[in-house]
């Protein structure tokens, strides 16, 4: 009888070890050498206070921001390939430099990378929780993930993950209301009637053409200004 229960104690620390390495591998996704690269231009090119910050992948890195409002300090902290679990790992730099606004769009990558929305939701009160915390002065944004339109086919792994678009928004939309902040639906802007990204504003059924943005910016233009 000792001898089984020794056998299942070392097969139950097996799979917690098993377990502890693929949670690291999941971690580490985001760390690409376009977030290597990008990171180091932050260095290079820091945060300084109570500015207008864009916050996310490569669809916000793809916005000139600066471009759209020239008469504020308005930085863009998008980087291509990002997850929610790069942004919080770079979170920090943000909420030292105690931002005036904080727009942040996220989730895309996490769902193609097999994600679930309970995970991203999580990531997403971590990164709100430290800012929050650090900062509380800051007025945070949320912005809802843009439809996709998987006609194109490029982007394999989001293929039949439409509804999962829609039920993160919709999370996104309720952790806004509990966290007292404002969520930005900008999937209606972008979406044709059968829920699926225009094509006018795409080249690739994902990012956005440049002129795309201009109805972004219209729908964010008070929310920055004001």
């Amino acid at each position: 009888m000792k001898f089984v229960t020794r056998i299942i104690l070392i097969f139950s620390f097996l799979l917690s070890f098993i377990g502890c390495v693929t949670q690291k591998q999941l971690k580490e996704d985001y760390h690409t050498k376009f977030y290597t690269d990008r990171m180091a231009h932050f260095t290079v090119n820091p945060l300084t206070d109570n500015q207008i910050i864009f916050f996310g992948n490569s669809i916000t890195q793809g916005g000139m921001w600066k471009s759209y409002f020239p008469d504020l300090d308005v930085v863009n902290r998008g980087i291509i390939g990002d997850n929610t679990e790069g942004m919080l790992a770079r979170i920090d730099e943000v909420c030292a430099a105690k931002p005036q606004k904080f727009f942040i769009m996220a989730g895309i990558n996490d769902i193609s990378q097999n994600r679930a929305n309970k995970e991203i939701i999580s990531n997403y009160r971590d990164i709100i929780s430290k800012l929050k915390s650090i900062s509380p002065q800051t007025k945070i944004y949320i912005q809802s993930v843009l439809p996709i339109n998987n006609d194109f086919g490029k982007y394999k792994r989001l293929i039949g993950k439409e509804h999962q678009i829609v039920d993160l928004n919709n999370q996104l939309k309720l952790l806004a209301y509990n966290d007292h902040i404002t969520f930005i639906n900008l999937f209606p802007l972008y979406a044709g009637a059968d829920g699926k990204l225009k094509n006018e504003f795409t080249s690739d059924g994902l990012h956005l053409k440049p002129q795309a943005y201009n109805s972004w910016v219209n729908i964010i233009y008070h929310y920055v200004k004001d």
